[in-house]
């Protein structure tokens, strides 16, 4: 059966049974619920929760519906999930997706539907149900308009509302899978301990070296050797299994570690395009990036002058980081002018008061990158300075800085 004729014999029969105004994207959005949830589906009564009872399938039908939840399994075993072609948000008339009849209101509905069906969580306060109930949230953002402007509130997001809309929508495929990579038992990978063996406490021992060097090109030598050490474990074979979410295997770990302070090290050393490519593969390897390559390749961006680069970043990681907001700001100023930009760096300082200063001078940095740091620190300010202070320099910022600091002093 091919998809187009499975989607008519849905889509007919779901209307003649359903007591609202259902369509096939509610019927795809339920499924996918049942499919991301904490426990497996049962395909035995597929449609429960959705339907009234009564509502039995006919012979094609039930074709049609088997044939949607195999393909269905077999994205979401290759964490390639995707919503249906239509859900799409038109750039014109956006806020036409709260009306009842659109198709991504639809499939919102219907996720929103199959989520009902969840067992009851044990524990709300677990970083692992909070976690996932947030990607839920995405994920019915256009069931209707007050919940979706009860989370444009919630994200304090600078984006206008319809234009929030829009990137929620952009990240609709990405929060879906990353519901997959969730244990069934609600684990997430990233509390699993990582093995203790000769050869991870090699691996440890040579990150601690790394910290201790002052220089880039000495810390780069140690993350070298793990990779050089680690990379053969890891064939392409795993990372096409763990396509993405590299980071969901502890194994992993220090060798994605190793590989992102490589990154770092490169941008230290001004090899602008290496470092570049070794952020964008990260970023490839755990799209969720939770190595943070978003943040010094955001500085890279902006050093570079790829504005557009910069923006496509933005959009992705829409967060009110010390980072983005600081380099949004010099984004704004370079393109647009300091008035435009002076909005901006009101939102950057309310980020991290303390980086006018490093970047200016007026604190001394310190000679090695902090090791950890919180948000809105002075430790955060000095690490953002020295990976930061070359793309300030490159578009003339500073001056235009020192003048909008100066002037709220006095």
């Amino acid at each position: 059966m091919n998809p187009a004729t499975r989607t008519r014999h849905l889509n007919q029969w779901i209307q003649s049974h359903s007591q609202q105004d259902m369509s096939y994207p509610a019927l795809h959005g339920f499924l996918c619920a049942r499919l991301t949830g904490p426990i497996a589906p049962d395909w035995q009564d597929p449609l429960a929760g959705l339907l009234p009872r009564d509502a039995e399938l006919d012979e094609k039908s039930a074709e049609a519906l088997h044939h949607l939840i195999a393909e269905l399994e077999a994205q979401a075993d290759d964490a390639q999930l995707v919503l249906p072609s239509q859900c799409r948000l038109s750039n014109e008339t956006p806020e036409q997706v709260f009306e009842q009849s659109h198709p991504l209101g639809q499939w919102s509905y219907g996720f929103s539907q199959g989520v009902a069906r969840w067992p009851t969580p044990t524990d709300l306060n677990d970083t692992t149900t909070r976690y996932r109930f947030s990607l839920v949230a995405e994920l019915c953002l256009f069931r209707d308009r007050p919940m979706a402007q009860m989370l444009h509130q919630a994200a304090a997001s600078e984006l206008p509302f319809l234009d929030f809309c829009k990137r929620q929508r952009q990240q609709m495929k990405t929060a879906l899978n990353l519901l997959l990579t969730l244990d069934q038992d609600g684990a997430r990978h990233e509390e699993e301990p990582l093995p203790d063996n000769e050869q991870t406490r090699q691996w440890q021992q040579w990150f601690e070296q790394a910290a201790q060097c002052r220089d880039p090109l000495a810390r780069l030598s140690w993350f070298d050797r793990i990779i050089a050490d680690a990379s053969p474990l890891f064939d392409e074979a795993f990372w096409q299994q763990h396509a993405g979410r590299g980071w969901s295997a502890p194994e992993a770990r220090p060798l994605i570690a190793a590989l992102a302070g490589r990154a770092d090290c490169l941008l230290r050393l001004g090899q602008q395009e290496q470092a570049r490519q070794a952020y964008l593969a990260l970023l490839d390897l755990c799209q969720a990036d939770e190595p943070g390559c978003r943040h010094p390749l955001s500085s890279l961006y902006a050093w570079q002058g790829d504005w557009a680069a910069l923006q496509d970043l933005l959009v992705r990681f829409n967060e009110a980081s010390c980072w983005l907001r600081y380099n949004k700001a010099l984004m704004v100023f370079a393109t647009e002018g300091e008035q435009a930009a002076q909005p901006h760096l009101a939102a950057a300082l309310g980020a991290n008061p303390h980086v006018p200063a490093t970047l200016l001078g007026q604190r001394r940095l310190p000679k090695q990158e902090p090791r950890h740091w919180q948000g809105g620190s002075r430790d955060e300010a000095a690490l953002y300075a020295l990976q930061s202070r070359e793309a300030w320099l490159a578009h003339n910022a500073l001056i235009w800085l020192r003048k909008s600091v100066n002037s709220k002093a006095s």
